[in-house]
Parts: C-alpha cells; structure tokens; sequence
C-alpha cells in the first residue's frame, strides 16, 4: 500500500505545480459542492419543492451512503496526503479523519446518479459524471486525498447504488405496508444500527439525522399530508414565488433549530454526544414534518390524498 501512497503523492505534487490563486478558489469552490451541507440544501430542495417521495429517497440514501463511509475510513484508518510522515505542505484545506474512502468522490456519484436517474435522460447521466469527476479531481488538487481514495470513493458508490437500484421498490413497499408504528420502529432500528460500532460523534449525527428524516416522513404520511403534488391551481411565477418563499422559510427554521440546539448543549458535557444526535433529529423531524406543517397553515401548500 505504501507505494501506491507514495506515488499518489507524486500525483498530488504534478497537480498542484499548476496551481493558482483561481484556479484554487474554483476547486475549493467545486469541493464545497461535494459536501454535506450542499446536499442538505438539495434535499430540502427536493423535498419542499419537486416531490417529497424522492426528497427522502435521496436524504436517507445519501445518510447511509456517509455512514458506510465513514465506518470505512475508521475500520481502514488510511492517512491523508498532509498527514504526518507524507507531505503537509500539499494539504490546502484542513479534514480530521482518515482518507480512504474519499467521501465526497462517494456521496457525489451516489446522489448525482440517483437524480439523473430520475431525470432520465442521456445528457443527465453525462453532466453527473462530469460533476463526480470535477468534484474528485478538487480533492486531489486541494490536497486531501491521494487518488486511490478517489477511486475507492467511486467503486464503494458503485455498489451503494446497485443495492439501491435493486432494494428500492422492495423496501419501499414494506416501509408502506407496514404502517406509521413500523415505520417509526424501523427509523429507530436503522438508527441504531448506524451508531452501534462507532458510537462517535460523527454517527450519532447521521443516525440521528435518519431517525428525524424517517419519523418525521411518517408523521407527514399520517398528520400532515403535505404533498408537492398537491399545488395544482398556482402557475408560472406566482407558483415558483410559493416554492421559493417555502424554501427560504424552512431553511431558516432548519438554521434556527440546529444553531438554537448547539447553543444549548454543553459542549464539555460528557453526553455531548447524544446531544448531538437529539439535536440533528429535531433537524430531521423539521424538514420532513414541521416545516410541511408550516407550509399547509401559511396557504404555502396544499393537503394531498393519504397514501
């Protein structure tokens, strides 16, 4: 493995002997695209404004997706380019954890294959792969991982999205027949399972994040009712205006829950842990649940038919 390492870091080196002030604030650009927080956007996006059925698919799918990953990077332990012993100088930007599997290489080809999916269409499968490509090649520029972990990052996605492809339908009608009191226990049992082996910081943040997702889905199905589906009699722009105002009303209430609860937990506590896992669920729970209950009281939206 070690001369693989090396020769990623020559890799790294050529890469970066083209390096510029623009061209970096564009990887880093490019990066950021690749992140948590920009997918967290897409869902919201997704799941307030397209079709809340594909909304959860693509949360649920891209949590499992960052748990798998990380339970990789701490069961393989790899380093990073700038870690000690390789070259810190590389390293552009700052990452804590282990570098293989490259998450962003990972969590990009499963999301953005997904979405193409939907669109389905040629040219939608060709614009995903390019964006994956730009997003792992920012890595290696940035310095944070050697190519190897880019490629481990696509092969591991690969697979996510085959199981995916395959389970979709299957566990989707279980999760419908089983009804609102199997639905919240399977979210439980999933979330569990996520923060099992490593009960660190990081999975209690996706597990908590899945059980708020998968609970507040549930309570949407069988309170609520919110359905994008369901805004039929607006058009054109007064329509997008609705979409839009809903978008920026439930980010805000997303930012004000998560950085309110941050505010609350003491971060010397030594459950500071679960409090983070409470504090992403009620995250979750907004944006399947509250924000929709939101949007029907303002007139933002409309009740649908109960599935």
């Amino acid at each position: 493995m070690e001369p693989m390492l090396q020769w990623g870091l020559e890799v790294i080196r050529s890469v970066q002997g083209y390096a510029n002030p623009p061209l970096t604030v564009v990887m880093r650009i490019i990066t950021a695209s690749g992140g948590a927080a920009m997918y967290s956007l897409l869902f919201s996006v997704v799941y307030w404004c397209i079709d809340e059925k594909k909304g959860m698919h693509l949360g649920v799918i891209f949590l499992i997706s960052a748990w798998i990953n990380i339970s990789f990077k701490f069961l393989l332990d790899q380093p990073r380019p700038f870690f000690a012993g390789y070259d810190p100088s590389v390293g552009m930007i700052g990452e804590h954890m282990g570098g293989l599997p490259s998450g962003h290489a990972q969590n990009s080809l499963v999301c953005l294959i997904i979405i193409a999916s939907w669109i389905k269409r040629k040219q939608a499968y060709l614009y995903a792969a390019l964006i994956c490509l730009l997003i792992g090649f920012s890595r290696i520029y940035l310095g944070v991982h050697f190519p190897t972990d880019v490629l481990g990052g696509w092969i591991l996605g690969g697979v996510i999205l085959c199981g995916y492809f395959l389970l979709r339908a299957k566990i989707e009608t279980l999760f419908v027949k089983g009804g609102f009191r199997a639905g919240i226990i399977a979210c439980a049992a999933v979330s569990f399972i996520m923060i099992l082996d490593y009960p660190a910081e990081e999975m209690l943040v996706l597990g908590g994040a899945l059980f708020g997702l998968g609970a507040g889905y549930c309570l949407n199905n069988k309170y609520i009712n919110f359905r994008n589906s369901a805004l039929t009699e607006k058009t054109g722009a007064a329509k997008y205006l609705i979409l839009l105002v809903r978008f920026l009303l439930g980010i805000t209430g997303l930012v004000l829950i998560l950085t309110a609860a941050g505010k609350i937990i003491p971060q010397n506590s030594a459950n500071k842990n679960l409090y983070e896992f409470l504090r992403f669920a009620l995250g979750g729970l907004w944006l399947c649940a509250g924000a929709p209950w939101v949007f029907i009281r303002l007139h933002l939206a409309e009740s649908g038919q109960k599935e």
